[in-house]
């Protein structure tokens, strides 16, 4: 097994939903954490690995969701889990916009937005078209992904995350392996995409963390929310992934012995399962 840790050099950007276009103002929507199609990418350049885009996909956003699949398949990876936010010696699950803690203690993250222009190309800012970027200002944070299949790497420093964003990445050999099955309170660190709008039977949504501000604590909210979860953008197909609909990171679960990740791209590490045992 591989532990991936991840620790962004300067402000991030981890882009939750694709922007419908880059000449009108919309919707901008980040996440704590390095997603998986993420960090694929990442990895994919760092280790000089594309995939080809398939051609014989009419759809080009499926074709360009089946090329990251075909990106795993290449750097060899069998399955991902992850990832735990670790801040000083705390190591955490990331819920949207805080990490939760097993004492129960939570840390928010800062963000900042700016009002930009269109994306180029390379996905930086054009003038003439109105764009707005949030940031996230991580402060002495790691991201840990463990990883089956992967080689080990150096630390090395690679683009992650949207804007030209970049991060210092290492992997080493570890003795961890993540759990082989989950029963019990349990909580999404990656969201659980469910296209076809059906959950695993494995499992039952029993709300969200929420924060305490006022206390710094993870606390169950009873209600169970959805949105609209993006794959981030294909460099080799040119084209956005899909979006699907998702129980969001931070969700709380009743599981019966589940897998570790569950639901659509699972071996990719999207519904990923940690077992949580502090009473919120």
């Amino acid at each position: 097994m591989i532990e991936l840790r991840i620790v962004p050099l300067g402000p991030a950007r981890f882009g939750t939903r694709n922007v419908a276009s880059p000449a009108v103002a919309s919707r901008d929507d980040v996440w704590i954490a390095p997603p998986p199609s993420t960090v694929l990418g990442a990895l994919g350049d760092l280790l000089g690995v594309q995939a080809r885009c398939p051609q014989d996909v009419g759809n080009p956003t499926q074709a360009a969701e089946e090329a990251l699949t075909a990106l795993a398949d290449q750097l060899g990876i069998r399955m991902m889990w992850g990832p735990l936010v670790k801040i000083g010696d705390k190591v955490g699950i990331p819920a949207m916009d805080f990490a939760a803690f097993p004492d129960g203690s939570a840390k928010k993250f800062d963000k900042k937005t700016r009002i930009g222009l269109a994306l180029t190309e390379q996905k930086a800012a054009r003038p003439g078209h109105l764009y707005r970027a949030t940031y996230l200002y991580p402060k002495h944070v790691a991201y840990i992904y463990y990883i089956d299949g992967l080689t080990v790497i150096k630390p090395t420093a690679v683009r992650l995350g949207g804007e030209g964003r970049s991060a210092l990445v290492e992997a080493v050999e570890t003795d961890f392996k993540p759990p082989e099955k989950i029963s019990g309170t349990a909580v999404l660190m990656t969201p659980l995409l469910t296209p076809d709008g059906e959950m695993p039977p494995c499992l039952r949504p029993k709300g969200a963390l929420k924060l305490d501000t006022k206390e710094c604590k993870a606390k169950l909210d009873e209600r169970v929310k959805t949105l609209q979860w993006g794959l981030g953008f294909s460099d080799v197909c040119r084209e956005r992934r899909p979006m699907y609909p998702a129980l969001p990171p931070g969700t709380v679960v009743e599981a019966h012995d589940c897998p570790p990740t569950v639901g659509h791209m699972a071996r990719l590490g999207y519904g990923a399962l940690h077992p949580y045992n502090t009473q919120p």
